[in-house]
């Protein structure tokens, strides 16, 4: 994930710092809400295909306990997860 720094001009933007994930820590399967519910904080949870991997009400849990959502995370490796931070 990206924190896009201040620009240079009109329509430019630049990255001002890059927020680094181990991408083999990221939760991947969630079965149930009550398994995101039990998750502690700090945890990321994320995938490959867009949030797809996880049904409606788990990723409802999931953002009712992160106060900056979903993001789109690039690796070095041309990888686009999408992840959420569990901050509470």
């Amino acid at each position: 994930m990206q924190i896009l720094g201040p620009t240079t001009g009109a329509s430019e933007t630049r990255p001002a710092a890059g927020l680094g994930v181990d991408t083999s820590n990221i939760i991947t399967e969630l079965a149930s809400v009550k398994e995101a519910r039990a998750l502690p904080c700090g945890s990321v949870v994320g995938d490959l295909q867009g949030g797809l991997t996880f049904t409606d009400a788990v990723a409802a849990a999931l953002e009712a306990r992160s106060l900056g959502g979903w993001h789109e995370m690039h690796t070095p490796t041309s990888e686009t997860w999408t992840i959420i931070v569990l901050d509470r």
